[in-house]
């Protein structure tokens, strides 16, 4: 990552910026208050409109969600699915009372995103 300091194009004042290592993981208290503050603002917005997209570009992401949307189900009391909508996003809906219940896609479902 490069950062420039300085006005205007002079090269002199570009520098390389140190990258810190990997992603940190999130402490269990950490998780617990993102995925309360996450279902608090999906749920909200489901509870509008009937749906909501929410963007997740890691697998550790769209597995925070997966669990989002049971947290939303218990807030809401209707069942809610939670499906990649593309590689960077989940789409959330509330289901039809007549649907079958999973947790996620099925294993080797179409559309699945491969980790």
């Amino acid at each position: 990552m490069w950062d420039a300091h300085g006005s205007g194009d002079d090269v002199r004042d570009v520098r390389e910026v140190p990258q810190e290592g990997a992603r940190t993981p999130l402490t269990a208290e950490e998780e617990l208050r993102s995925r309360s503050v996450f279902a608090t603002e999906i749920g909200a917005q489901l509870a509008r409109q009937g749906w909501a997209v929410f963007p997740a570009h890691t697998p550790e992401e769209r597995i925070r969600l997966f669990a989002v949307a049971r947290i939303i189900e218990r807030r809401l009391g209707c069942r809610v699915e939670a499906v990649p909508e593309d590689i960077c996003s989940m789409r959330f809906t509330v289901a039809s009372a007549g649907a079958a219940y999973e947790v996620g896609p099925a294993a080797g479902a179409p559309g699945q995103l491969e980790y």
